[in-house]
């Protein structure tokens, strides 16, 4: 019985999940973004790299040696997280986004994990053909 009092204690505490479609404070740039961030975002993305939004990149199959396959669209802020919306260049050139989840260790600096996906399901209209 105790621990689940304190289970149940623990979960009254934390703090409640952001709805999805819920929009917080934007950046446009990744200036703007925390430097623990900026360096998770370039992990994740790596070889291809990240362009600021507004910079050049490779939006199509040829490469260019130097030129990021990435380019960064905006931010927003969902909580303590942040949704990072990007172009990816290609074949088949896209729009993306990754979450970019916050992970503090004691003693530490802050540093952040990246999770592919914004962290919500599809609209109805995207899913309407998987019956």
């Amino acid at each position: 019985m105790p621990a689940t009092l304190l289970i149940a204690a623990l979960l009254a505490t934390m703090p409640a999940s952001p709805r999805c479609g819920a929009r917080g404070p934007a950046v446009e740039t990744l200036r703007a973004l925390p430097a623990a961030a900026r360096l998770e975002l370039s992990r994740y993305l790596t070889p291809g790299g990240i362009a600021d939004a507004g910079q050049r990149h490779d939006a199509i199959d040829v490469r260019h040696p130097g030129v990021p396959r990435h380019r960064f669209v905006r931010a927003e802020r969902r909580g303590n997280e942040w949704i990072v919306r990007y172009e990816s260049g290609g074949i088949a050139a896209r729009w993306d986004s990754v979450t970019l989840v916050p992970v503090v260790d004691d003693g530490r600096p802050p540093r952040y994990v990246a999770r592919a996906g914004d962290g919500c399901p599809p609209p109805p209209a995207a899913t309407a053909s998987h019956r």
